[in-house]
């Protein structure tokens, strides 16, 4: 009798122990992915649609059922890691824990290539970027829930932009807002600066000149005198590969034409880097109007203070692209 009885307790602790190990090994079960993979769940997606991406096990299933996720499948971009517990990866995905995207905003032109990036990177495919907001973009790398909508994009966007003018202004950028501030051809100084950024963005990869091609914006601005730029010319034309600027180019009809119309085109004619805007904030002080590319055909510029200067400059350019054959 004791004999039984001592087989029977061992039996129990032997089924105790089986059943030990199986809890133990399946709340450790693993996916089987060795790599991070990214799932990406539209809005509607069905829990079968989810198990069929997953390739998922009946381990993963179990978990599901059990803790309702097969009830409800939350829209949203999330990271299997490696070998993840089943469980961890069910309760993420329960629980809405997406893993953010970073996004690279870079020097998009216009509001409609802004707008087609971010439909093709985010979830909601709606994105429509005003004109009068496009500035407010600033050129940077960005961690965003795929599931951000254009309304909160745009929010976060606003933060931003406010950020950094708080942060990124010093002493002597205050010192010129101050004074830019009272003219009047200068109703937004932020705006303006964006703007004026942008156009430098679009005249020179030469960081030493930006400063230079700055002030002269600046100081045309300043008295009223046409910017005269000719990337402005590319915007209005839609042309981004003229190399020559023609008097037909010139001709163009267009609020961003600064050859027809004195002042700042509306909106920026691309999204300026930062270091480029605080070229435009911290500008040299100087008495140059105008500035031309440089017939060394080396990326550089001449500048000027008078007219009669530019215009030797300017023929010499002309000179150069002739004997080179650039039309």
């Amino acid at each position: 009798m004791k004999r039984k009885t001592k087989n029977i307790l061992i039996l129990i602790l032997i089924l105790l122990l089986l059943a030990t190990l199986g809890l133990y090994s399946l709340l450790n079960s693993r996916t089987a992915n060795s790599e991070p993979r990214r799932l990406f769940l539209p809005e509607g997606t069905t829990y079968q649609a989810l198990c069929d991406s997953l390739d998922a096990s009946r381990t993963f299933r179990l978990f599901a059922e059990t803790l309702g996720l097969d009830e409800r499948v939350r829209p949203g971009s999330y990271v299997v890691e490696p070998h993840m517990s089943n469980l961890a990866l069910v309760r993420k995905l329960r629980n809405g824990q997406q893993d953010p995207l970073r996004l690279t905003i870079g020097k998009f032109r216009t509001p409609q290539q802004l707008e087609e990036y971010l439909n093709k990177k985010l979830m909601h495919n709606d994105f429509n970027i005003p004109i009068d907001s496009f500035h407010l973009v600033l050129q940077d790398t960005y961690e965003f829930f795929w599931t951000v909508t254009p309304e909160q994009f745009m929010k976060r966007m606003r933060k931003e932009y406010d950020r950094f003018w708080m942060e990124e202004i010093g002493a002597n950028g205050e010192y010129r807002f101050e004074l830019l501030s009272m003219s009047e051809f200068i109703p937004d100084i932020q705006l303006a600066t964006i703007i004026i950024a942008s156009i430098v963005e679009e005249e020179t990869n030469y960081a030493p000149e930006k400063k230079l091609i700055a002030n002269v914006y600046w100081n045309r601005l300043d008295n009223g005198i046409p910017l005269q730029a000719d990337p402005t010319v590319k915007y209005a034309v839609g042309d981004f590969t003229l190399k020559r600027i023609l008097n037909k180019h010139l001709a163009v009809e267009s609020p961003f034409n600064t050859y027809l119309h004195t002042g700042l085109p509306p909106a920026p004619i691309c999204l300026p880097s930062k270091a480029t805007i605080d070229s435009v904030i911290n500008a040299k002080e100087t008495n140059y109007l105008y500035f031309c590319a440089s017939d060394k055909m080396d990326g550089t510029h001449r500048f000027a203070a008078t007219l009669a200067e530019h215009n030797r400059n300017a023929a010499a350019f002309h000179k150069a692209l002739n004997q080179r054959g650039i039309k």
